[in-house]
């Protein structure tokens, strides 16, 4: 059995732009650092050791995770599946913008019909699974990008049977569509930055909480 460590980067300047970021690039706000520093000390006065630190490739994450191992030392290895989900042509957008946005004719995907920017991102902040097959335009759905991530993280623990404690330093959008899919009544709101999710993983019994 392995223990994950499942961890959000600490705040961004596009979080506090209120930008849709995505796959994008964006750099932790000092309050940022803060916040994953307080997350990494917190893990360490709570006795946690970790063998590996996976990581997604994007600098908010990178350097999140650079400044974990610095209080828990170990190594890190980037993975393009631990992206966070692709927002597609509205990388960048601010939520405002978005948010006041009217389609005509609507966006139809996945059997959906939107007509303005308020409903479009409610289904991706949407809980329910019948939302797993939306996606903004030219972006991935939330399958695809669950998918992706999970089958990440998979692929480097069934390469080495004996991690114990994993930390995943990753995104609020991927770490969520996850949860919702192994756990989902211990989830009532969005990941938080610098938050940690703990569970668990079994090559037989696959991901658990």
């Amino acid at each position: 059995m392995t223990t994950l460590y499942l961890i959000r980067h600490g705040q961004t300047v596009a979080n506090v732009e209120h930008k849709i970021s995505g796959q994008i690039e964006t750099d932790l706000t000092p309050f940022g650092r803060d916040q994953i520093l307080q997350t990494a000390q917190n893990l360490k006065s709570i006795g946690v050791s970790l063998d590996l630190i996976l990581c997604s490739p994007l600098k908010r994450t990178k350097d999140s995770a650079q400044i974990i191992a610095e209080q828990i030392p170990a190594p890190i290895v980037y993975d393009d599946g631990l992206k966070e989900f692709s927002n597609g042509i509205y990388e960048g957008t601010k939520i405002e913008d978005l948010e006041q946005m009217s389609f005509n004719p609507p966006y139809r995907t996945a059997g959906y019909s939107f007509s303005n920017g308020t409903d479009l991102m409610a289904a991706y902040h949407s809980f329910s699974p019948k939302y797993d097959t939306f996606c903004y335009p030219k972006g991935e759905t939330k399958l695809e990008a669950r998918e992706r991530f999970m089958n990440a993280i998979q692929k480097h623990l069934d390469a080495n049977s004996n991690l114990q404690n994993v930390a995943v330093v990753a995104h609020g959008g991927v770490i969520r569509f996850m949860l919702l899919k192994i756990c989902p009544e211990v989830l009532t709101e969005k990941i938080k930055n610098a938050e940690v999710r703990m569970i668990f993983y079994d090559k037989d019994k696959g991901f658990y909480a």
